[in-house]
């Protein structure tokens, strides 16, 4: 399951940050981290707070089709999260120095860490691909912008979609770790038992032919060892592969079908609200009106705008009101 899982394709970037000293439009004694952090802090955030949702400005993961989530961040070293845990009883009879400091692992330099969750089909070459030409086309100058302060990415090497790509592909680290789950029920399970069930039946009957047509002429005994152990090689090759195949895609958990879901929830409750007293007559009625208007089958709108908050309290939402 790494960087792909139930639809998504969870990309995690670790670009090596500049160590020398810019020289151009920058004050004396900055670095290319300080600078960064000023890029990315003036980099517009998603409309999701009161403090930003009446901006006119939008993140730019807006810009791109199927982002999800989208993070960066500056790593310059790793937290210190204390002693390493260890056994008491062995630390006693070893009479470890508990108050003496263990090694610390610093990093040499500064990372650009940029992480994103994406719609892709599966975890191919060819779906990492498109998440970045998407990522590129959406967003070509704010990549630029902060990818420039790091090795290896300058304007005359960064030419365009394949540049971009195979920069990334240098960059990229693998992770494990899903950013989301929208699967509301248990997933489907991997038919473990039955495909243990149909390896030990087929061993059997094998076995059993190899024995009664003489190709195995040293016994039962050997043969029923050699069996079981085949079989436990088998038991073992499946857990390992339907253990690492990622799980299936949740349903309407893409990103249009999730901005989808935020709207029209959200103005169902504005609906609900409204209509408290109404005659059943009055709120069928309305209800119509609201089906005709807010389209809940169409995906395409109207809908949630990515990167904003569902509705402003001043009524500055976009769409038909209840």
């Amino acid at each position: 399951m790494s960087n792909y899982d139930a639809g998504h394709y969870f990309l995690t970037v670790f670009a090596p940050i500049r160590t020398h000293h810019p020289t151009i439009g920058t004050d004396i004694g900055s670095s290319h981290t300080i600078d960064l952090r000023r890029d990315l802090s003036l980099m517009p955030t998603a409309r999701q707070d009161a403090a930003s949702r009446d901006s006119a400005l939008d993140s730019p993961f807006a810009k791109v089709p199927g982002v999800h989530f989208a993070r960066f961040l500056v790593l310059d070293q790793l937290p210190y999260n204390g002693r390493r845990p260890s056994n008491a009883i062995y630390n006693l009879l070893k009479r470890v120095d508990l108050v003496r400091q263990q090694a610390v692992d610093h990093l040499e330099n500064a990372w650009l860490v940029m992480i994103i969750d994406m719609d892709a089909p599966d975890g191919s070459e060819a779906s990492l691909r498109a998440c970045s030409d998407r990522l590129w086309q959406g967003m070509e100058p704010e990549l630029r912008r902060v990818f420039g302060h790091c090795f290896g990415f300058d304007a005359a090497s960064i030419q365009g979609t394949d540049d971009w790509f195979a920069y990334l592909r240098r960059c990229q680290v693998t992770t494990t770790m899903p950013f989301n789950d929208y699967w509301t029920e248990a997933p489907p399970k991997a038919p473990l038992s039955r495909l243990m069930l149909a390896a030990g039946a087929l061993i059997a009957v094998a076995g059993a032919g190899a024995l009664w047509l003489g190709f195995w002429p040293f016994g039962w005994g050997s043969l029923v060892a050699f069996a079981v152990g085949l079989w436990l090689v088998c038991v073992v090759g499946l857990i390992l592969k339907l253990g690492t195949t990622p799980f299936p895609p949740a349903p309407d958990s893409d990103l249009a079908s999730i901005l989808k879901a935020l709207y029209v929830q959200d103005r169902l409750n504005r609906f609900a609200m409204a209509r408290q007293g109404q005659t059943p007559e009055d709120l069928h009625r309305a209800f119509g009106d609201f089906i005709a208007a807010h389209q809940p089958a169409n995906l395409a709108g109207p809908t949630q705008p990515p990167g904003r908050l569902p509705v402003n309290d001043r009524g500055s939402a976009r769409g038909p009101r209840p």
